[in-house]
C-alpha cells in the first residue's frame, strides 16, 4: 500500500518555526527551453543529502526496476544502471517508501532521486523510511502534473535540471516564499466574523532575502491586494539595500475594511532591485483568504466551489497514540454564529477506518497568552462527548460531524476546536499548502493549530510547524432560528414571474438540509424536495410546475420556516 504518512518527533517540530536564509533550494529545468524554469518540488529534509550544502546539474532519466510497470516505482533493484548512473534518476511514487527508492537508485549510481507524485495535487512532505540513514544522495517530489509535462523530454534525453542551493549562483537574486510573508490568520473567515477592521485585519510584509552574490540595491517590496479583479489595496515600501546573505523584512500597513465583500481575496507581493533579477522566479508570491458566506471557518485551504478543504498527507506525534489536534478562533462578533459540527479527514497505513472513532470537541480557551509564554490549563469544554463513528473505511475522505446542540459563542473569547484521534496508525490530513511562519512569529495568539499529545501528556502550540496546517473545518450558522433571520432579509425571489428557473437569495450561509414545499393556489402540494443546501442562494427548477400563482414553503433543519410566492408563466 502507498505510503503517504508521516510520523514525526514533535519536540523536534518546535524548531521549524525558526527559518535559515542561508540557502535558496530550487528544482531548475535548465533544458529544453520550452520547459524551463523553476518548479514547485518538496526535498528530504531530515534524511539524504542535505540541500543546504548540494548544487547539482545533471541529465534527469527514469529508473526502471523489473517489475512490468511502464512507470517504474523503483522499488527493487534498477535493471538500467548504465542509464542512471551519474544522473537524475526520476520515478513515481507508491508501493514502498521513498527512502526505498531512493536507496536503490543511489545503488544503481543516481546522483539524485526525483520522485513523481502519482496523485492530483502538490507535491508532499516526503519521511525517512527504513532505509532513510543509508541515503545520501538528495530526494525531491514534484507534482503529477509537472511529471506528466516533463516525462517525453525525460523520455528523449533532453532534460537537464539543476537541484539544489542555487546561492551565490547568480549576481543578482533577491527572492521571498511562502514561509516569509504575512497573510490573513486563517484562509476561511466567515463574512460575519469580518464585519469590521478591528475585527479582522490582514498583516502585510515580507521578508526579502538576499540569494545573490553582489548587494542588492535599493530592494523594494509592493503589495496589492484584489477582489474579483478590482484593486483594493496597493502600498511600495522604500528602497533598502541588503547585503550579500542577508535579509530585510519590509513592514507596510495593513489591509483592513469596515466590512468585507464575500469573495477570494488575492494578495500578491513583487519584489524588484535597480540591477535585473537573474532568477525572477521568486521575486512575486501571492496569498489568498476567503470571506464566506457559507459560515465556515478553517485556517486550511478550502475550494470556494466545492467546500472541500485541501488535505492529504498525515502527520502524527512518534511517542503515543492518543493526540489531539486543534485550531483556535475567536471574533468581536462571535455571539452571532454558533458552531454546529466540523469536518475533517483522518488516513492509515493499513488500519480499515470502519468501526473506528474521532472525538472532536470545542474548548473556551481562557489562558492568557505573552511572546514568551502559552499554556493550556484553563479549557472549558462546550460540547458533550461528540464522537463521529466511521461507518465505512472513508480513507483520506473528508467527512462532516454535526454537534448534538450547537455551541453558542461569547464574543472576544478566545476557543479551540479539536479534533481527538486514540489509535496509533490514525493520521489527521494536513493542509501543507500554506505556511504561517511569519505570522505565528508576529500574531500568533490568532494563529495557534497546537497539539495535545495525550499520550506524552503535554501540549505544543507550534503544532507540527507552521507548514503543516490541521484541514479541520468548523462549520457555523446564524445564532438566531434561521427563518427568523431570513425573514428580515425580505427575501425577493428573481425572476418572478418565472418560466424556468427561480432563485431564492437566502442573505446568509445556510448549511444542511433544507425542505422545500411548493402548493398551488388551491393549497395541493405540487412539488415536494428535500435540498442539501451550502450557500446563500437556492436555485429551483420549476418546469414542471404548471403556469399560475405558488406558494413555496422552507423548512429548515430548526424547523423555522419562512414562504413567498411565485408566479409561474408558459
Amino acid at each position: 500500500m502507498m505510503k503517504n504518512l508521516q510520523t514525526t518527533l514533535i519536540a523536534s517540530l518546535l524548531t521549524l518555526f525558526g527559518f535559515s536564509a542561508s540557502a535558496q533550494i530550487v528544482f531548475l529545468v535548465q533544458e529544453p527551453a520550452n520547459l524551463a524554469g523553476n518548479y514547485n518540488f518538496t526535498y528530504a529534509t531530515d534524511w539524504g543529502a542535505d540541500m543546504d550544502t548540494i548544487a547539482i546539474t545533471a541529465e534527469a532519466a527514469f529508473a526502471y526496476d523489473a517489475s512490468a510497470t511502464e512507470d517504474s516505482l523503483a522499488c527493487g533493484d534498477i535493471v538500467n544502471t548504465a542509464d542512471v548512473a551519474g544522473k537524475i534518476a526520476v520515478l513515481y511514487r507508491g508501493e514502498c517508501d521513498f527512502s526505498e527508492k531512493a536507496q536503490n537508485v543511489q545503488d544503481a549510481g543516481a546522483v539524485a532521486c526525483v520522485i513523481i507524485n502519482n496523485i492530483p495535487g502538490a507535491p508532499v512532505a516526503m519521511g525517512g523510511g527504513a532505509n532513510s540513514t543509508g541515503v545520501t544522495i538528495p530526494v525531491a517530489m514534484i507534482s503529477n502534473v509537472d511529471g506528466a509535462l516533463l516525462r517525453d523530454d525525460i523520455l528523449a534525453g533532453t532534460v537537464e535540471i539543476f537541484l539544489g542551493n542555487n546561492t551565490g549562483l547568480y549576481a543578482a537574486n533577491v527572492g521571498t516564499y511562502k514561509a516569509n510573508i504575512s497573510m490573513a490568520n486563517s484562509f476561511a473567515t466567515p463574512a460575519a466574523f469580518a464585519q469590521t477592521s478591528s475585527d479582522f485585519e490582514v498583516p502585510i510584509g515580507a521578508w526579502v532575502f538576499n540569494f545573490g552574490s553582489a548587494e542588492a540595491v535599493n530592494a523594494i517590496v509592493s503589495a496589492t491586494v484584489t477582489l474579483d479583479g478590482n484593486e483594493l489595496y496597493n502600498e511600495t515600501s522604500t528602497g533598502s539595500n541588503i547585503p550579500v546573505g542577508d535579509s530585510l523584512f519590509f513592514t507596510l500597513p495593513a489591509f483592513s475594511l469596515n466590512g468585507y465583500d464575500p469573495g477570494v481575496y488575492t494578495i500578491t507581493y513583487t519584489i524588484v532591485t535597480d540591477d535585473s533579477d537573474e532568477f525572477p522566479d521568486d521575486n512575486v508570491i501571492t496569498s489568498n483568504f476567503w470571506i464566506n458566506e457559507e459560515s465556515v471557518y478553517s485556517k486550511s485551504t478550502i475550494d470556494p466551489q466545492t467546500g472541500i478543504p485541501l488535505g492529504g498527507n498525515g502527520i502524527r506525534p512518534a511517542d503515543g497514540a492518543e493526540y489531539q489536534w486543534c485550531i483556535a478562533l475567536e471574533s468581536e462578533n462571535a455571539e452571532a454564529l454558533q458552531i454546529t459540527g466540523m469536518t475533517f479527514a483522518t488516513l492509515t497505513n493499513d488500519i480499515d477506518l470502519t468501526g473506528q472513532a474521532v472525538q472532536l470537541a470545542v474548548y473556551e480557551w481562557n489562558d492568557p497568552i505573552s511572546s514568551t509564554a502559552v499554556s493550556f490549563d484553563d479549557l472549558n469544554e462546550a460540547t458533550d462527548n461528540e464522537f463521529y463513528d466511521y461507518a465505512t473505511d472513508a480513507q483520506d475522505e473528508f467527512v462532516t460531524h454535526n454537534f448534538a446542540e450547537p455551541v453558542e459563542l461569547l464574543n472576544d473569547q478566545k476557543y479551540l476546536a479539536c479534533a481527538t484521534v486514540f489509535i496509533e496508525d490514525m493520521f489527521i490530513s494536513v493542509d501543507a499548502s500554506l505556511d504561517y511562519s511569519t505570522n505565528y512569529d508576529t500574531y500568533a495568539d490568532e494563529v495557534f493549530f497546537p497539539v495535545n499529545d495525550i499520550s506524552g501528556g503535554s501540549w505544543f502550540p507550534g503544532g507540527f510547524g507552521a507548514d503543516n496546517v490541521p484541514a479541520l473545518v468548523v462549520n457555523l450558522q446564524s445564532a438566531n432560528g434561521i427563518a427568523e433571520d431570513i425573514e428580515k432579509l425580505n427575501i425577493t425571489p428573481y425572476p418572478n414571474p418565472t418560466v424556468d428557473m427561480i432563485n431564492i437569495p437566502l442573505g446568509s450561509a445556510i448549511t444542511g438540509t433544507v425542505v422545500l414545499d411548493v402548493y398551488d393556489v388551491e393549497g395541493r402540494r405540487v412539488m415536494s424536495e428535500e435540498i442539501c443546501q451550502k450557500s446563500s442562494k437556492l436555485r429551483v427548477d420549476v418546469t414542471a410546475l404548471s403556469s399560475g400563482l405558488h406558494t413555496f414553503n422552507l423548512t429548515f433543519e430548526d424547523n423555522s420556516t419562512t414562504s413567498f410566492q411565485v408566479v409561474v408563466t408558459r
